[in-house]
């Protein structure tokens, strides 16, 4: 897929443009827009945005959001409407009513051209209503215009999946559509948590999250409609799911307050940790360092209780079930799977039986001299019967029927693979753990004793060493608050999982709501298995992650020799390790190879998502290093779909231009003139091999 056009009219400094951009040929995929600040560059990005994902695009467009410490939050500093009322231009009404509009056309991956355009429209105050949007779809040479289906309730959220289906996903939308203040916003925060950020959107978990907490919703309202009010019962089993589901919520609250702090946090650390370094007394710089050594212990140990808390509550809990029964399950599952593929092939040849019966009888009609009605009906019965007998008796070792029916496919593979892996454990895993949790703990208390002996003998560094120390006390605080949270949510949705059952079970035997009950059944059945999905897809995708991370690491750090690869846990931590396996993830902690692992992280979701959308950036350059910033214009250019670069007058020029002087297939110059007081941008194309 690459842009054919894009059209901007009455948007912000744009009275009218157009940009008519050329297919990507041979080794030529790169556009480059530049022109100075504040000539239209961002509004040319929001434009992009807003224009194709509408309302849902408003959280990918940084200038629409907080900024609190150098950090873009979720929070809007405007609404829809009021965001669009300021991005009207200041003469959009001088003929005729005010409206502005964007119109974007792409060739798909197929040859075909879609067309699409978003109107907004404004009242006589240049106010705007979020009903007062207009959006036209046209598909293909024939100009087929794209519309849902009679009977769709919802219009908006049809044409929203028809443009993640066609287009992007908004899950993946901030991967292929980004700018530097976005780059700022994933670099402050903490790796692990940019890396689970980012596959989670390439999977689309998010859309599964909400579809478990819409199915559990549903499931629980069908319940109470189908309980007598008056069974003091049920109300106290409904009472105790309301309780839980409210504990749950607020424990949510307490782990998005943790996660929000403690990235700000760590950055504070880190620069206190260097000011006190920078004193140049071998005393303060051991301070910050011993502090650092104790903290990173205490996060040892805690790993490693965490570790034996898993052992105990998944694998060793079934481990002790005993072999005989796991045998015995394993038996059954490998049974109901040779049932699953014997009723498939079955199905598969069934459906052409009828046609198949039809055709013979046609054709005994034919045959010269003909059969008599009788004869003809023995012969196709005789024929079904032949037919039937492919499949009759069932294979051997065919289970008579489903025990776990939630399991099928992948799924029962998978839990037969998990049942065998159990033999594998022994004691010695949780003596480990147990002995790893010790060693950390007694070496985050020598380090501790160590900066306490240091901090009495360096008194010029105090109040330094008390800020840095309250600040260590604060990451403590949050990093327990985060993992009781977590550990308490795990818990509770455990709890409300068994409540859930009880209750309907209780209804079931009442014989109340039988048909309603069946739907919250299997509503329940489909959120354990999304639940269980969940946990089982980020693993699925971080090892191809970790590798195409470690190829665009390279190309882009000036240390890249250093890190030999980047490998990514199924819990989504991330090391940098070194040809002798030393983790490097604590040491590159500037501001530029902040901004580097972010970018690789960008380009390795980008490449593993497969997607052919064109690749839109307004050059994040900033606090990069001469050999950084040709890293990363060569790695975001080496792709074989189309790549938009947005550049300041001083940001892709010289030895940087050169770098991907071979990829230009086109260029533009923003602009601007007055017109009475109002700045109005408009679009030169340039010739590339005068550039």
């Amino acid at each position: 897929m690459h842009l054919r056009t894009v059209e901007l009219i009455n948007w912000r400094s744009y009275r009218h443009a157009r940009f008519e951009f050329p297919a990507p040929h041979e080794s030529r995929n790169v556009i480059l827009i530049r022109g100075p600040n504040e000539y239209g560059k961002t509004s040319f990005f929001e434009a992009m945005t807003l224009g194709l994902f509408g309302r849902e695009g408003l959280s990918l467009v940084p200038r629409a959001r907080t900024v609190t410490n150098g950090d873009i939050t979720d929070r809007f500093k405007a609404s829809y409407s009021q965001f669009l009322s300021n991005a009207l231009h200041y003469r959009a009404n001088e003929t005729g009513p005010a409206k502005c509009s964007v119109s974007i056309e792409v060739e798909d991956d197929n040859g075909e051209p879609i067309e699409l355009t978003r109107i907004w429209h404004f009242r006589q105050n240049r106010q705007h209503k979020p009903s007062d949007d207009d959006l036209t779809i046209f598909h293909g040479l024939g100009r087929e215009p794209v519309m849902p289906p009679s009977g769709i309730d919802n219009r908006d959220q049809w044409f929203s999946e028809w443009i993640s289906k066609h287009f992007l996903p908004p899950s993946l939308a901030e991967f292929f559509l980004f700018d530097g203040e976005q780059v700022q916003r994933y670099a402050n925060r903490e790796m692990s948590e940019q890396v689970r950020g980012g596959i989670e959107g390439l999977l689309g978990l998010p859309i599964l999250r909400s579809l478990k907490s819409s199915l559990a919703t549903y499931a629980q309202r069908i319940r109470t409609s189908a309980a007598a009010p008056s069974d003091s019962t049920v109300k106290k089993v409904e009472d105790e799911i309301d309780n839980i589901q409210e504990c749950i919520e607020a424990q949510r609250k307490r782990l998005s307050e943790a996660t929000d702090v403690l990235p700000r946090l760590e950055v504070q650390i880190d620069e206190l940790t260097q000011v006190i370094g920078s004193r140049g007394e071998s005393t303060t710089a051991m301070v910050g360092k011993f502090m650092q050594t104790e903290q990173r212990h205490r996060d040892e140990a805690q790993r490693a209780m965490d570790a034996l808390l898993a052992l105990i509550q998944e694998d060793v809990a079934l481990a002790i079930a005993g072999s005989e029964l796991r045998a015995i399950t394993c038996e059954t599952l490998e049974a109901e799977d040779i049932r699953e593929r014997w009723e498939v092939g079955r199905n598969e040849g069934n459906q052409n039986l009828d046609r198949f019966a039809l055709e013979l009888d046609r054709r005994i009609n034919a045959l010269d001299p003909p059969l008599e009605k009788k004869q003809r009906l023995e012969v196709v019965g005789a024929a079904r019967s032949a037919w039937d007998a492919l499949w009759h008796p069932a294979p051997e070792g065919c289970a008579e029927n489903y025990r776990h029916s939630s399991l099928m496919g992948p799924l029962r593979v998978r839990a037969i693979e998990r049942l065998q892996s159990l033999d594998n454990h022994n004691e010695g895993e949780l003596a480990g753990q147990v002995e790893r949790f010790r060693m950390s703990v007694e070496r985050a208390e020598s380090a501790k004793r160590d900066w306490q002996e240091i901090e009495s003998t360096a008194p010029q560094i105090e109040i330094l060493t008390q800020q840095l120390k309250d600040l260590s006390e604060q990451r403590g605080k949050y990093t327990t608050q985060r993992d009781e949270a977590e550990r308490l949510i795990k818990s509770k949705e455990a709890e409300l999982t068994q409540k859930r059952a009880e209750l309907g079970r209780y209804i079931s035997r009442k014989g109340a709501g039988a048909l309603s009950l069946r739907r919250a059944e299997q509503a329940d059945r489909y959120t354990t298995l999304i639940e269980n999905l969940l946990k089982e897809a980020l693993p699925i995708e971080v090892d191809e992650v970790a590798q195409e991370m470690t190829n665009a690491w390279k190309t882009m750090s000036h240390l890249s020799d250093r890190v030999d690869r980047i490998e990514i846990t199924p819990e989504c931590q991330v090391r940098m390790l070194t040809l002798e396996g030393q983790d490097l993830h604590q040491i590159e902690k500037s501001a530029g190879a902040s901004q580097v692992f972010t970018q690789a992280l960008i380009t390795a979701i980008t490449r593993v998502s497969g997607r052919t959308f064109p690749f839109v950036v307004d050059t994040p350059l900033a606090r990069l290093s001469r050999t950084q910033r040709l890293g990363v214009l060569k790695t975001f250019t080496d792709r074989s779909g189309q790549v938009i670069l947005l550049s300041t007058d001083e940001e892709v020029v010289d030895d940087k231009l050169d770098a991907i002087r071979h990829r230009l297939v086109a260029a533009y110059e923003l602009q601007v003139r007055n017109d009475r007081g109002v700045i109005v941008t408009t679009v030169n194309s340039l010739d590339i091999q005068e550039l």
